[in-house]
Protein backbone atom coordinates (compact mmCIF):
# COMPACT_ATOMS: atom_id res chain seq x y z
CA UNK A 1 0.00 0.00 0.00
CA UNK A 2 2.81 2.23 -0.44
CA UNK A 3 3.94 4.34 -3.69
CA UNK A 4 3.31 1.93 -6.08
CA UNK A 5 0.00 1.54 -5.25
CA UNK A 6 -2.38 2.81 -8.27
CA UNK A 7 -5.75 2.34 -8.92
CA UNK A 8 -7.28 2.22 -12.54
CA UNK A 9 -9.44 5.52 -11.43
CA UNK A 10 -6.32 7.41 -10.50
CA UNK A 11 -4.56 6.18 -13.84
CA UNK A 12 -6.93 8.17 -15.68
CA UNK A 13 -6.70 11.27 -13.38
CA UNK A 14 -3.05 10.98 -13.82
CA UNK A 15 -3.25 10.40 -17.50
CA UNK A 16 -6.08 13.79 -17.72
CA UNK A 17 -3.33 15.92 -15.28
CA UNK A 18 -0.44 14.93 -18.05
CA UNK A 19 -2.67 15.98 -21.34
CA UNK A 20 -3.20 19.16 -19.15
CA UNK A 21 0.37 20.16 -18.24
CA UNK A 22 1.23 20.05 -21.84
CA UNK A 23 -1.48 21.76 -22.66
CA UNK A 24 -0.16 24.36 -20.71
CA UNK A 25 3.21 24.05 -22.06
CA UNK A 26 2.00 23.99 -26.01
CA UNK A 27 0.03 27.03 -25.06
CA UNK A 28 3.01 28.86 -23.64
CA UNK A 29 4.86 27.89 -26.64
CA UNK A 30 2.00 29.11 -29.08
CA UNK A 31 1.67 32.53 -26.75
CA UNK A 32 5.61 32.92 -27.06
CA UNK A 33 5.91 32.26 -30.96
CA UNK A 34 2.68 35.10 -31.27
CA UNK A 35 4.53 37.38 -29.23
CA UNK A 36 7.64 36.89 -31.32
CA UNK A 37 5.80 37.79 -34.53
CA UNK A 38 3.62 40.84 -32.90
CA UNK A 39 7.18 41.83 -31.74
CA UNK A 40 8.69 41.30 -34.99
CA UNK A 41 5.44 43.15 -36.77
CA UNK A 42 5.40 45.85 -34.91
CA UNK A 43 9.15 46.48 -34.91
CA UNK A 44 9.38 46.24 -38.85
CA UNK A 45 6.03 48.74 -39.01
CA UNK A 46 7.39 51.21 -36.04
CA UNK A 47 10.52 51.24 -38.36
CA UNK A 48 8.48 51.85 -41.80
CA UNK A 49 6.09 53.99 -40.53
CA UNK A 50 8.89 56.45 -39.14
CA UNK A 51 11.02 56.28 -42.38
CA UNK A 52 7.94 57.08 -44.38
CA UNK A 53 7.21 59.94 -42.03
CA UNK A 54 10.56 61.29 -42.04
CA UNK A 55 11.00 61.13 -45.19
CA UNK A 56 7.75 62.79 -46.74
CA UNK A 57 8.49 65.25 -44.02
CA UNK A 58 12.16 65.89 -45.55
CA UNK A 59 10.54 65.81 -49.48
CA UNK A 60 7.45 68.15 -47.96
CA UNK A 61 10.09 70.80 -46.70
CA UNK A 62 12.28 70.39 -49.63
CA UNK A 63 9.57 71.51 -52.16
CA UNK A 64 8.60 74.28 -49.54
CA UNK A 65 12.31 75.53 -50.14
CA UNK A 66 12.09 75.01 -53.51
CA UNK A 67 8.38 76.65 -54.01
CA UNK A 68 9.73 80.15 -51.78
CA UNK A 69 13.26 80.33 -54.25
CA UNK A 70 11.12 79.51 -57.31
CA UNK A 71 9.08 82.97 -55.71
CA UNK A 72 11.87 85.03 -55.14
CA UNK A 73 13.54 84.10 -58.34
CA UNK A 74 10.54 85.14 -60.35
CA UNK A 75 10.43 88.52 -58.83
CA UNK A 76 14.13 88.93 -58.96
CA UNK A 77 13.37 88.62 -63.06
CA UNK A 78 10.73 90.65 -63.43
CA UNK A 79 13.43 93.50 -63.36
CA UNK A 80 16.33 91.96 -64.24
CA UNK A 81 18.73 94.55 -65.23
CA UNK A 82 19.68 95.44 -61.73
CA UNK A 83 20.27 92.01 -60.19
CA UNK A 84 22.89 90.98 -63.53
CA UNK A 85 24.55 94.49 -62.79
CA UNK A 86 25.37 93.47 -59.20
CA UNK A 87 26.39 90.41 -60.85
CA UNK A 88 28.90 91.63 -62.25
CA UNK A 89 30.63 93.73 -59.93
CA UNK A 90 34.37 91.96 -59.39
CA UNK A 91 35.83 94.06 -55.91
CA UNK A 92 32.32 95.31 -54.01
CA UNK A 93 34.68 96.97 -51.47
CA UNK A 94 36.50 98.84 -54.38
CA UNK A 95 34.02 99.21 -56.82
CA UNK A 96 30.84 100.78 -57.19
CA UNK A 97 27.63 98.78 -57.07
CA UNK A 98 23.35 99.54 -56.29
CA UNK A 99 23.01 99.73 -53.24
CA UNK A 100 19.64 100.81 -53.02
CA UNK A 101 18.60 98.11 -55.20
CA UNK A 102 20.81 95.85 -52.67
CA UNK A 103 18.93 97.15 -49.91
CA UNK A 104 16.02 96.98 -51.30
CA UNK A 105 16.57 93.36 -51.94
CA UNK A 106 17.92 92.36 -48.57
CA UNK A 107 14.78 93.91 -47.25
CA UNK A 108 12.57 91.96 -49.50
CA UNK A 109 14.33 88.52 -48.26
CA UNK A 110 14.36 89.59 -44.69
CA UNK A 111 10.61 89.78 -45.35
CA UNK A 112 10.00 86.41 -47.27
CA UNK A 113 11.93 84.67 -44.35
CA UNK A 114 10.34 85.82 -41.59
CA UNK A 115 6.56 84.91 -43.27
CA UNK A 116 7.85 81.47 -44.92
CA UNK A 117 9.71 80.85 -41.35
CA UNK A 118 13.01 79.84 -43.43
CA UNK A 119 15.96 79.77 -41.11
CA UNK A 120 18.28 81.61 -44.76
CA UNK A 121 17.20 82.76 -48.27
CA UNK A 122 19.87 84.24 -50.20
CA UNK A 123 20.52 85.14 -54.00
CA UNK A 124 24.22 84.12 -55.27
CA UNK A 125 26.56 83.93 -58.57
CA UNK A 126 28.46 81.67 -59.75
CA UNK A 127 32.53 82.70 -59.95
CA UNK A 128 33.10 79.20 -61.20
CA UNK A 129 32.37 75.37 -60.73
CA UNK A 130 33.36 74.94 -57.23
CA UNK A 131 32.61 78.64 -55.43
CA UNK A 132 29.99 80.88 -55.60
CA UNK A 133 29.71 84.35 -54.28
CA UNK A 134 26.72 85.49 -52.59
CA UNK A 135 24.64 88.90 -53.37
CA UNK A 136 21.75 89.38 -51.45
CA UNK A 137 21.39 87.09 -47.90
CA UNK A 138 17.98 88.70 -46.40
CA UNK A 139 20.69 89.10 -42.81
CA UNK A 140 20.48 91.75 -40.79
CA UNK A 141 24.14 93.52 -41.12
CA UNK A 142 24.30 93.22 -37.47
CA UNK A 143 23.63 89.63 -36.97
CA UNK A 144 26.33 86.98 -36.85
CA UNK A 145 24.82 85.52 -39.53
CA UNK A 146 25.65 88.32 -42.09
CA UNK A 147 27.45 87.45 -44.76
CA UNK A 148 28.64 90.91 -46.49
CA UNK A 149 27.92 91.04 -50.48
CA UNK A 150 30.75 88.96 -52.45
CA UNK A 151 31.47 86.96 -49.54
CA UNK A 152 32.73 83.49 -51.12
CA UNK A 153 31.41 79.97 -50.23
CA UNK A 154 31.94 76.21 -52.12
CA UNK A 155 29.45 75.24 -54.86
CA UNK A 156 27.46 71.95 -54.08
CA UNK A 157 26.44 69.33 -56.74
CA UNK A 158 22.97 70.37 -56.70
CA UNK A 159 24.23 74.34 -57.20
CA UNK A 160 25.83 73.77 -59.85
CA UNK A 161 23.48 72.02 -62.04
CA UNK A 162 20.85 74.33 -61.38
CA UNK A 163 23.77 77.13 -62.88
CA UNK A 164 24.17 74.56 -65.60
CA UNK A 165 20.42 73.00 -66.61
CA UNK A 166 18.28 75.52 -64.98
CA UNK A 167 16.51 73.21 -63.02
CA UNK A 168 14.87 73.64 -59.47
CA UNK A 169 15.67 71.36 -57.08
CA UNK A 170 16.07 70.25 -52.92
CA UNK A 171 18.83 68.53 -50.79
CA UNK A 172 18.43 66.09 -48.65
CA UNK A 173 19.37 66.59 -45.11
CA UNK A 174 22.81 68.58 -44.91
CA UNK A 175 24.26 68.68 -41.62
CA UNK A 176 27.21 72.13 -41.95
CA UNK A 177 29.44 71.81 -39.16
CA UNK A 178 28.49 75.36 -37.73
CA UNK A 179 25.19 76.12 -38.97
CA UNK A 180 23.11 72.58 -38.05
CA UNK A 181 21.43 70.68 -39.95
CA UNK A 182 19.16 71.54 -43.27
CA UNK A 183 17.17 71.33 -46.48
CA UNK A 184 17.78 73.35 -49.31
CA UNK A 185 16.14 74.66 -52.76
CA UNK A 186 17.35 76.03 -55.42
CA UNK A 187 15.70 77.57 -58.16
CA UNK A 188 17.46 79.59 -61.08
CA UNK A 189 17.46 83.44 -61.45
CA UNK A 190 17.07 83.56 -65.69
CA UNK A 191 17.80 86.18 -68.12
CA UNK A 192 14.90 85.29 -70.36
CA UNK A 193 16.38 88.17 -73.05
CA UNK A 194 19.73 85.80 -73.70
CA UNK A 195 18.17 82.27 -72.34
CA UNK A 196 21.04 82.04 -69.59
CA UNK A 197 21.02 81.47 -65.62
CA UNK A 198 22.60 84.92 -64.09
CA UNK A 199 22.41 83.45 -60.42
CA UNK A 200 20.30 81.34 -58.07
CA UNK A 201 17.86 82.10 -54.98
CA UNK A 202 18.38 79.20 -52.33
CA UNK A 203 16.33 78.76 -49.16
CA UNK A 204 17.20 76.58 -46.12
CA UNK A 205 14.85 75.41 -43.97
CA UNK A 206 16.50 74.18 -40.42
CA UNK A 207 15.53 70.72 -39.46
CA UNK A 208 16.29 71.45 -36.06
CA UNK A 209 12.58 71.77 -35.86
CA UNK A 210 11.51 68.76 -37.41
CA UNK A 211 13.78 66.75 -35.39
CA UNK A 212 11.85 67.57 -32.30
CA UNK A 213 8.63 66.76 -34.35
CA UNK A 214 10.01 63.26 -35.93
CA UNK A 215 11.16 62.54 -31.86
CA UNK A 216 7.77 62.94 -30.55
CA UNK A 217 6.51 61.03 -33.21
CA UNK A 218 9.18 57.86 -32.65
CA UNK A 219 7.54 58.36 -29.13
CA UNK A 220 4.05 57.85 -30.35
CA UNK A 221 5.06 55.23 -32.37
CA UNK A 222 7.55 53.79 -30.14
CA UNK A 223 4.90 54.02 -26.85
CA UNK A 224 2.29 51.34 -27.86
CA UNK A 225 4.82 48.59 -28.86
CA UNK A 226 6.23 49.28 -25.38
CA UNK A 227 2.76 48.58 -23.99
CA UNK A 228 2.15 45.57 -26.18
CA UNK A 229 5.75 44.33 -25.28
CA UNK A 230 5.44 44.71 -21.65
CA UNK A 231 1.45 43.57 -21.83
CA UNK A 232 3.42 40.51 -23.69
CA UNK A 233 5.83 39.91 -21.10
CA UNK A 234 3.64 39.50 -18.33
CA UNK A 235 1.23 37.73 -20.34
CA UNK A 236 4.29 35.27 -20.74
CA UNK A 237 5.53 35.36 -17.27
CA UNK A 238 1.74 33.94 -16.15
CA UNK A 239 1.89 31.72 -18.74
CA UNK A 240 5.64 30.52 -17.59
CA UNK A 241 3.89 31.08 -13.68
CA UNK A 242 1.29 28.86 -14.39
CA UNK A 243 3.63 26.20 -16.76
CA UNK A 244 5.66 26.15 -13.77
CA UNK A 245 2.87 25.53 -11.54
CA UNK A 246 1.68 22.29 -13.64
CA UNK A 247 4.74 20.86 -13.45
CA UNK A 248 5.54 21.37 -9.60
CA UNK A 249 1.66 20.82 -7.79
CA UNK A 250 0.30 17.48 -7.02
CA UNK A 251 -3.45 18.24 -9.10
CA UNK A 252 -5.47 16.35 -6.33
CA UNK A 253 -3.96 17.95 -3.07
CA UNK A 254 -2.62 21.04 -3.88
CA UNK A 255 0.79 20.08 -2.35
CA UNK A 256 3.94 19.40 -4.43
CA UNK A 257 4.65 16.54 -6.46
CA UNK A 258 7.03 13.74 -6.02
CA UNK A 259 9.27 15.88 -9.36
CA UNK A 260 9.17 18.99 -6.67
CA UNK A 261 10.08 16.90 -3.85
CA UNK A 262 13.43 15.11 -5.70
CA UNK A 263 14.65 18.44 -6.76
CA UNK A 264 14.14 20.65 -3.72
CA UNK A 265 15.27 17.38 -1.42
CA UNK A 266 18.47 16.80 -3.87
CA UNK A 267 19.52 20.53 -3.38
CA UNK A 268 18.78 20.82 0.22
CA UNK A 269 21.70 18.16 0.17
CA UNK A 270 23.42 20.02 -1.87
CA UNK A 271 23.47 22.77 0.81
CA UNK A 272 24.05 20.77 3.61
CA UNK A 273 27.44 19.44 2.61
CA UNK A 274 28.39 23.07 3.12
CA UNK A 275 26.56 24.33 5.90
CA UNK A 276 26.98 20.91 7.96
CA UNK A 277 23.26 21.68 9.11
CA UNK A 278 21.13 18.83 10.21
CA UNK A 279 18.08 18.09 7.51
CA UNK A 280 15.66 15.02 8.00
CA UNK A 281 12.82 13.03 6.02
CA UNK A 282 9.28 12.01 6.93
CA UNK A 283 7.64 9.21 4.87
CA UNK A 284 3.66 9.43 5.64
CA UNK A 285 1.30 6.65 3.76
CA UNK A 286 -2.07 6.26 4.67
CA UNK A 287 -3.08 3.31 6.16
CA UNK A 288 -5.19 0.38 4.69
CA UNK A 289 -6.12 3.18 1.65
CA UNK A 290 -6.86 0.67 -0.75
CA UNK A 291 -9.74 -1.09 1.39
CA UNK A 292 -11.00 2.78 1.74
CA UNK A 293 -10.94 2.82 -2.33
CA UNK A 294 -12.73 -0.73 -2.35
CA UNK A 295 -15.46 -0.35 0.29
CA UNK A 296 -16.30 3.69 -0.28
CA UNK A 297 -15.11 4.04 -3.68
CA UNK A 298 -12.55 6.46 -5.05
CA UNK A 299 -14.44 9.46 -4.68
CA UNK A 300 -14.00 8.84 -1.01
CA UNK A 301 -10.57 7.96 -1.46
CA UNK A 302 -9.79 11.44 -3.38
CA UNK A 303 -11.63 13.30 -0.51
CA UNK A 304 -9.16 11.25 2.19
CA UNK A 305 -5.91 12.52 0.18
CA UNK A 306 -7.06 15.88 0.03
CA UNK A 307 -8.05 15.45 3.93
CA UNK A 308 -4.93 14.19 4.71
CA UNK A 309 -2.76 16.73 2.70
CA UNK A 310 -4.95 19.50 4.62
CA UNK A 311 -3.92 18.05 7.76
CA UNK A 312 -0.20 17.78 7.09
CA UNK A 313 0.39 21.15 5.78
CA UNK A 314 -1.76 22.27 8.88
CA UNK A 315 0.70 20.43 10.92
CA UNK A 316 3.75 21.53 10.13
CA UNK A 317 6.11 24.25 9.74
CA UNK A 318 6.62 27.14 7.17
CA UNK A 319 9.73 25.74 6.40
CA UNK A 320 8.88 22.32 5.91
CA UNK A 321 8.56 21.11 2.42
CA UNK A 322 5.15 19.10 1.87
CA UNK A 323 4.64 16.96 -1.01
CA UNK A 324 2.52 13.83 -2.45
CA UNK A 325 5.32 11.46 -3.99
CA UNK A 326 2.67 8.36 -4.44
CA UNK A 327 -0.54 7.22 -4.35
CA UNK A 328 -1.54 7.46 -0.93
CA UNK A 329 2.26 8.44 0.14
CA UNK A 330 3.51 11.93 1.33
CA UNK A 331 6.71 13.09 2.01
CA UNK A 332 7.77 16.18 4.59
CA UNK A 333 11.45 17.59 3.83
CA UNK A 334 12.48 18.91 7.64
CA UNK A 335 15.11 21.63 6.93
CA UNK A 336 17.38 22.21 10.13
CA UNK A 337 15.95 19.34 11.60
CA UNK A 338 17.66 16.45 13.45
CA UNK A 339 16.48 12.80 14.33
CA UNK A 340 14.74 13.77 17.51
CA UNK A 341 12.61 16.67 16.93
CA UNK A 342 11.61 14.99 13.98
CA UNK A 343 10.92 12.06 15.37
CA UNK A 344 8.85 14.46 17.86
CA UNK A 345 7.06 16.09 14.95
CA UNK A 346 5.88 13.00 13.68
CA UNK A 347 4.15 11.79 16.83
CA UNK A 348 2.61 15.36 16.69
CA UNK A 349 1.02 14.46 13.71
CA UNK A 350 0.07 10.68 14.29
CA UNK A 351 -1.89 12.23 17.69
CA UNK A 352 -3.58 15.05 16.41
CA UNK A 353 -4.39 13.52 13.18
CA UNK A 354 -6.38 10.87 15.24
CA UNK A 355 -7.45 13.20 17.47
CA UNK A 356 -9.17 15.69 14.70
CA UNK A 357 -10.53 12.55 13.24
CA UNK A 358 -11.99 11.11 16.40
CA UNK A 359 -13.70 14.20 17.45
CA UNK A 360 -15.40 14.51 13.99
CA UNK A 361 -15.73 10.90 12.66
CA UNK A 362 -19.30 9.48 12.11
CA UNK A 363 -20.48 5.75 12.27
CA UNK A 364 -20.38 5.74 8.49
CA UNK A 365 -17.04 7.36 7.86
CA UNK A 366 -13.82 5.23 6.93
CA UNK A 367 -11.54 4.39 9.58
CA UNK A 368 -8.25 6.46 8.46
CA UNK A 369 -4.69 6.66 10.35
CA UNK A 370 -1.14 7.39 9.46
CA UNK A 371 2.14 5.31 9.71
CA UNK A 372 5.18 7.48 9.20
CA UNK A 373 8.70 6.62 8.69
CA UNK A 374 11.73 9.12 9.68
CA UNK A 375 15.38 9.69 8.85
CA UNK A 376 17.95 12.09 8.67
CA UNK A 377 20.42 12.81 6.36
CA UNK A 378 23.99 11.94 6.98
CA UNK A 379 27.63 12.91 5.54
CA UNK A 380 27.65 11.12 1.83
CA UNK A 381 24.17 10.30 1.12
CA UNK A 382 22.20 10.63 -1.62
CA UNK A 383 18.67 11.91 -2.32
CA UNK A 384 17.66 8.68 -3.51
CA UNK A 385 18.98 6.54 -0.29
CA UNK A 386 17.69 9.06 2.17
CA UNK A 387 14.39 8.64 0.43
CA UNK A 388 14.91 5.07 0.54
CA UNK A 389 15.93 4.93 4.16
CA UNK A 390 12.82 6.92 5.12
CA UNK A 391 10.40 4.57 2.90
CA UNK A 392 12.21 1.32 4.93
CA UNK A 393 11.11 3.25 7.75
CA UNK A 394 7.42 3.90 7.37
CA UNK A 395 7.12 0.40 5.99
CA UNK A 396 8.37 -1.10 9.56
CA UNK A 397 5.76 1.70 11.60
CA UNK A 398 3.26 -0.39 9.22
CA UNK A 399 4.41 -3.46 10.83
CA UNK A 400 4.54 -2.64 14.02
CA UNK A 401 0.98 -1.85 13.65
CA UNK A 402 0.57 1.08 11.69
CA UNK A 403 -1.28 4.20 13.29
CA UNK A 404 2.47 5.37 14.51
CA UNK A 405 6.24 6.52 14.13
CA UNK A 406 8.86 4.50 13.54
CA UNK A 407 12.35 6.22 13.47
CA UNK A 408 15.22 4.81 10.90
CA UNK A 409 18.54 4.86 13.67
CA UNK A 410 22.03 5.03 12.13
CA UNK A 411 24.24 2.96 13.12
Amino acid sequence: MGASTRTPDEKEKTMVNLCAKNFKIRLFQTWFFFFFLISIFLSLSGYFLYDSIRNLIVNELGNNAVNVAFTAAKFIEQDIEPFIALAKVEDYDRQEYDTDYYNRMQTLFRELKKKTGATFVFAEKKLSDLKIAYLIDGEDPSSELFSPIGTADNMGELELRVFKEGITGATDIVNWEFWGKFVTGYAPIVNRSMGEVVGVVGVDFSFDYIENLLSKIRRLIIFPFLLILLLGTYILSRLAIDRSTALNIDYLTGLHNKRYHDVRLSSLIRKQRFYGRPLSLMIIDVDSFKEINDEFGHDVGDETLKMVARKIKLYTRNTDICSRVGGDEFAIILPETDLERARLIGERIVDRFRSDLSATKKDCDPEITLSIGVAQWREGMSARELNQLADVAMYRAKSKGRNGVYVHQQH
